[in-house]
């Protein structure tokens, strides 16, 4: 069944919208869709809209790590010094940000950041009806955009972006010979979005140029597995190199920059392999539900024949080299971290006397705010409600001071705002231990909307 969606709203709409509210609340209206209807129970319990991007009967405990936990975000050091810290502060907030999209994706919250959290992948996204399997999505329906639709049914699996830099071309197809190219693409005719700025789209990129592959402690320079890694795992990197390196080149970081056809209905681009032990299910249409089912494919697509064993030591070898970080766990610390780093986004178009872009950072600065204040229960958090609440109609006024042209006004009122950052943390703090950033209060939350 293909959804249709209402009136179709792009990011500028949305940023004259939400510097106009007066509340953080207003920044969070649910949007008319299959997706929010699906998610009423869970919203009516006060959850975090990300829990909108799950499936209805996701099991509880994924929910509170999906709404309690986060990727570990690991950034090229070499990479983020050769960029500008102002393109790469304004990328991280773009990615995170909904104001981007046009359409449903812009109204419901959709981000980047929703579908590639911290650069990686969200194996739970799911939208009814637009989504096979949780990780899975539709990218030219009706759903996003009417001018996408091509009425095939062909979700296709999430990618994750560690290491993008290296990873050219882009696209599940390699259809994309630059990132720059593939993000416009996303946001313009994937996601119903104006065309961005074109800052914005540059800010975009920089950032996702600064994301590494994972560090794996057992894997060397060169894609070879170290000494310290275990023995089943060294025994399976043998047969790799026979088997697998031709296309999933180690010392490449696991790829050939080139598509093939390997019996999936297509010619597709061949994937990193760092990292991949996050990103099930595997290839594009994510019909692999794990490794397992991965080498029974090409055991079957290129007649190779592996006893017990071996296939244990290819399995091995696989965990070895897709090994990720641990998530960590969401913290309003880390949040506010973000969201200082963030605001320094804005030093740059209020010191060049820039509206437009000013705009559209503050409406994003805004987002953030609205995404802490929905952490916090209305009926028990009224003081850090308050706080937060006071902090978003502040950015109002800088907008305001701006568009009068009293751009030194804006710098000083941005300078206030980000040292109430620090100066309203421990009221925030004392609040924080039962708010939704706890997974107990969450879990309970979360019983309340079930009843």
């Amino acid at each position: 069944m293909r959804i249709a969606c209402l009136t179709l709203t792009h990011w500028h709409y949305v940023v004259r919208s939400a510097i106009s509210f007066a509340s953080v609340s207003l920044l969070l209206v649910a949007a008319c869709s299959a997706a929010a209807q699906v998610q009423t129970t869970l919203a009516g319990g006060g959850l975090p809209r990300l829990s909108e991007w799950l499936a209805s009967d996701v099991a509880p405990d994924t929910i509170v790590r999906a709404l309690t936990e986060r990727p570990r975000e690991e950034l090229s050091q070499d990479f983020t010094k050769a960029e500008m810290p102002f393109l790469i502060s304004l990328g991280r907030l773009a990615f995170r940000s909904p104001l981007i999209f046009g359409s449903y994706a812009a109204r419901a919250g959709l981000s980047c950041d929703v579908c590639h959290t911290a650069g990686g992948t969200n194996t739970q996204f799911f939208v009814p009806d637009v989504s096979d399997l949780p990780g899975n999505v539709d990218v030219t329906h009706v759903f996003w955009r009417r001018e996408s639709e091509d009425g095939l049914v062909n979700p296709v699996n999430i990618p994750s972006l560690r290491g993008v830099r290296w990873t050219a071309p882009y696209g599940r197809d390699g259809r994309y010979a630059s990132l720059k190219a593939l993000t416009r693409n996303v946001i313009v005719h994937e996601f119903a979005g104006d065309e961005p700025q074109a800052v914005v789209l540059d800010a975009l990129v920089a950032y996702q140029r600064t994301l590494a592959f994972p560090s794996v402690a057992t894997v060397g320079p060169s894609g070879q597995l170290t000494k310290g890694a275990e023995s089943d795992a060294l025994r399976g990197e043998s047969l790799f190199e026979r088997d697998c390196a031709t296309c999933h080149i180690p010392s490449a970081g696991f790829i050939d920059r080139r598509a093939h056809n390997v019996g999936t209905g297509g010619h597709f681009d061949t994937p990193t392999l760092l990292g991949h032990s996050v990103t099930a299910p595997y290839f594009h249409d994510g019909r692999a539900p794990n490794v397992r089912a991965v080498i029974d494919h090409f055991e079957s697509v290129l007649g190779l024949v592996y006893g017990p064993t071996e296939r244990n030591d290819l399995t091995a070898y696989l965990a070895a080299i897709g090994a990720e970080a641990a998530p960590s766990r969401r913290t309003l610390a880390a949040d506010l971290t973000d969201l200082d780093s963030f605001a320094g986004a804005l030093d740059y178009p209020l010191n060049n006397e820039d509206l437009e872009p000013a705009d559209l950072i503050i409406g994003m600065l805004r987002t953030e705010v609205g995404r802490i204040a929905e952490r916090f229960l209305p009926t028990t958090h009224g003081a850090a409600e308050g706080i937060l609440e006071d902090w978003s109609r502040a950015l109002i006024q800088i907008t305001r001071l701006a568009r009068t042209n009293r751009f030194a006004d804006a710098r000083d009122a941005l300078s206030t705002w980000r040292s109430r950052l620090a100066t309203d943390l421990p009221i925030l703090i004392l609040a924080e231990r039962t708010s939704l950033y706890d997974p107990g209060t969450l879990r309970r939350s979360l019983d309340i909307a079930h009843r």
